[in-house]
């Protein structure tokens, strides 16, 4: 099977982390129609960072910032992988192998023996793309 890798966008939101927070943001996107694909979020020190793939990242940023959150879009890597074990080794093992650093990588699934959507960053996502999309993987 070949691995299917390509240019995406994330919404990221970085503000004070206050109980609700996400409950907030999830209701904005919801009452306006968004419709989440993929969602980080984490607590460092006192900021909350909330990273979105929507099916509309412009209006997902449009929307947020009328509700007074700051968010910024940035570029990511869309993946999609067999949902079968081992498969996040041999993604890591690819871009290890090509000495690419990954800044970060998250998952979103539905049930086993489907896809999965990998969502991530790298030191250089265009070199990372290339060795996702050339490396044929055994399943």
């Amino acid at each position: 099977m070949q691995l299917k890798a390509r240019k995406g966008k994330e919404v990221m939101v970085k503000i004070t982390n206050n109980i609700g927070i996400l409950a907030d943001i999830a209701m904005v996107l919801a009452d306006r129609g968004i419709n989440l694909l993929a969602i980080n979020a984490y607590v460092a020190d006192e900021q909350a960072f909330i990273r979105l793939v929507t099916e509309d990242n412009l209006r997902a940023h449009d929307v947020l910032s009328e509700h007074g959150y700051k968010s910024q879009e940035d570029d990511v890597i869309l993946l999609t992988i067999p949902h079968k074990p081992g498969m996040l080794h041999r993604v890591s093992e690819i871009l290890s192998e090509a000495q690419i650093d990954i800044h970060h990588i998250y998952v979103t699934t539905t049930e086993a023996g489907g896809e999965c959507c990998v969502v991530l960053h790298t030191a250089n996502d265009d070199q990372a793309m290339v060795k996702l999309n050339e490396t044929r993987i055994g399943v």
